[in-house]
C-alpha cells in the first residue's frame, strides 16, 4: 500500500476574530507542515530526494484543523502541525495552528472527508 502524504489547510484562523486565509498563505502553510512531516521523518537525509504523492485537503477553519489532527493521531499516524505567528495577519496574539499533516495509506485516510484543496 502506498503510503500519501495528507495535508489539511484552514481557509480560515479563529483568533479573537475570523482571519480568512488568503491563497497564497495557505499554499505557503501546507509547504511549512509538509517540509516539517518529512524532516521529522528523516526525509531530509536522503539523496537523492525521493518524492511522495501529496494531497492537500480544504479545512474550513482552525476548529476542523484540530479535529483532523486528534483523528490522525487516535488512529496513530502521528501528525505534525504547523503553528503560524504571524502578528500583520492574526494580530499579536501567539501562535495558530494553520495546516495539518500526516503519512497514510488511502485506504487510512481519516480526512477523506474534506474536499481537495482549490475544488
Amino acid at each position: 500500500m502506498e503510503k500519501r502524504i495528507y495535508v489539511a489547510v484552514a481557509a480560515t484562523v479563529q483568533t479573537p476574530a475570523t482571519v480568512l486565509q488568503p491563497y497564497g498563505r495557505q499554499i505557503a502553510q501546507a509547504c511549512h507542515v509538509v517540509s516539517k512531516l518529512r524532516y521529522r521523518e528523516g526525509h531530509n537525509t536522503q539523496y537523492p530526494f525521493q518524492p511522495v504523492t501529496t494531497i492537500i485537503l480544504q479545512a474550513r477553519d482552525t476548529k476542523e484543523l484540530l479535529h483532523i489532527f486528534k483523528m490522525a493521531a487516535n488512529a496513530r499516524l502521528k501528525p505534525v502541525s504547523f503553528l503560524d505567528h504571524n502578528p500583520g495577519a492574526y494580530g499579536n496574539i501567539g501562535f495558530h495552528v494553520t495546516a495539518v499533516a500526516f503519512y497514510a495509506t488511502k485506504e487510512k485516510n481519516v480526512a477523506d472527508y474534506l474536499p481537495l484543496w482549490g475544488s
